[in-house]
Formats: structure tokens, C-alpha cells, sequence
């Protein structure tokens, strides 16, 4: 009994061990078609608005601060990651969207107190690994906008197009439960901080910044390049 036994989990092991290693090979034959996030290098860092609209528009995440609710920590900062748009692929607002639920640490901080800090980091894009710079290092720039957050209406062309865009830079979101009861957040702008290089933070006018025609064509360049990667691999 205890031979057929160790038969069998041999036997399991060499199956979980084959599928693992054509899953990574394939991934890997995928990863290699990927160009580097860091192809399109960012603004000059003197060009503070245009710096901070690409560091947004190229975060697929950020970490986003709450007053907590939760009873051990009420009114403790806590914080979290969600995944983040500011716009469709090809077209940036500079306004964060997030999708929620309200089974969530955020959602259920923010039915209580709708103020937060979202900060994204250029750590994302791959350029600060390219330069050999840790992410605390004040040339790998951040950017903290502090505000309130906001449900957006269901079915108003805002949604429409915010959902759409968080579905097409998050594919997976399709798939979540739909007994989560999920809506649509954006952030309402107050103060938009930014470390960006020596000599301290600087702060942005959020009129000005959103205002600013962001132009930059490097996510939609690296999506569409990596679709054709996939598409390749599995051909």
C-alpha cells in the first residue's frame, strides 16, 4: 500500500514538475518578446507637470493611504494597493480610477472618511532599475495626490469610459466575483506633491496639471507590442 502511494505522489510530482516547466518556458518565450518599460524615457525632470503625468499614466498600481477603520487601528493611517488608470491606453485625464469593492480595507475606510493620499512611483516603468537607482533615491520620482475620493455614477459616459479603460490595462477584472458588488472611484485632486530629483518636493497646481495635453503613446506602444508577442508564442 505504502509503495503504490509513494508511486502515485512520484508520479504527481513529474506531472506538477512538467507543467511548471512548459508554463515558465512559455512565459519566458513571452517575456523575451516584451520591449522594456523603460524604452520611452520620461520627461526631462525639469518639466514637473509632464514628469508627473507620465509617472501616473505609466503605473498599473498604486499604494493608496486611508484613516482605518478597522477596530485595533481606528484612525490610524493604513494603507494598500489597488490597481490604477488614469485614462484609456491612448488617452490620459491625469484623473486616478480605481475599481472597488466594498468588501475591500479601502472601500470600507473610505465609507467612513473619503480623504486619501495615492502615490505612484517611476519604480514602476523600469527606468530607476535601468539607472542603477533605488526607488527612495529623489531621481526615481513620486507622486503624491492627495485628495477625496468619489464613486462615479453607473451608466454616465464617465463610467462608460472609465470602466473600459481599467478593463483594457486589467483584463482580470472581467473575472472577478460579481457578487462583490464592484463600482468605480476616481480621485477628486486637492494637492498634487512630487519628489523629483534633489532640493525637495514640489507642488504642482492641479489646475495646471490637469489642464496639461499628455501626449505620450509609450503604454499603448508596449501593449500593443506585447500582443503581438502572445499572439506569436501561442501561433
Amino acid at each position: 500500500m505504502k509503495g503504490a502511494l509513494a508511486l502515485v505522489f512520484s508520479l504527481f510530482l513529474l506531472a506538477e514538475s512538467k507543467y511548471r516547466g512548459d508554463h515558465w518556458s512559455r512565459a519566458n518565450e513571452i517575456s523575451s518578446h516584451r520591449p522594456d518599460k523603460y524604452a520611452s524615457d520620461p520627461p526631462d525632470h525639469k518639466e514637473l507637470i509632464p514628469m508627473a503625468r507620465y509617472v501616473l499614466h505609466n503605473s498599473d498600481w498604486a499604494s493608496i493611504a486611508t484613516i482605518s477603520v478597522l477596530p485595533a487601528i481606528t484612525g490610524f493611517p493604513f494603507t494598500n494597493v489597488k490597481s490604477i488608470v488614469d485614462g484609456s491606453l491612448a488617452n490620459s485625464t491625469g484623473v486616478p480610477y480605481f475599481y472597488m469593492s466594498p468588501l475591500d480595507f479601502t472601500a470600507r475606510d473610505l465609507a467612513q472618511n473619503s480623504r486619501v493620499t495615492v502615490l505612484v512611483s517611476l519604480e514602476e516603468s523600469g527606468y530607476c532599475l535601468k539607472k542603477a537607482w533605488d526607488p527612495e533615491d529623489p531621481r526615481c520620482t513620486r507622486l503624491m495626490l492627495s485628495g477625496k475620493m468619489k464613486r462615479v455614477k453607473e451608466g454616465t459616459p464617465e463610467y462608460i469610459f472609465a470602466k473600459a479603460a481599467l478593463f483594457e490595462r486589467h483584463p482580470s477584472m472581467a473575472d472577478f466575483p460579481p457578487d462583490h458588488n464592484w463600482f468605480v472611484a476616481k480621485l477628486k485632486i486637492v494637492q498634487i506633491a512630487m519628489v523629483d530629483w534633489f532640493g525637495g518636493a514640489k507642488y504642482i497646481p492641479v489646475r495646471d496639471y490637469l489642464a496639461y495635453n499628455y501626449t505620450g503613446t509609450e503604454v499603448l506602444d508596449r501593449h500593443n507590442h506585447l500582443l503581438r508577442a502572445t499572439t506569436e508564442v501561442e501561433a
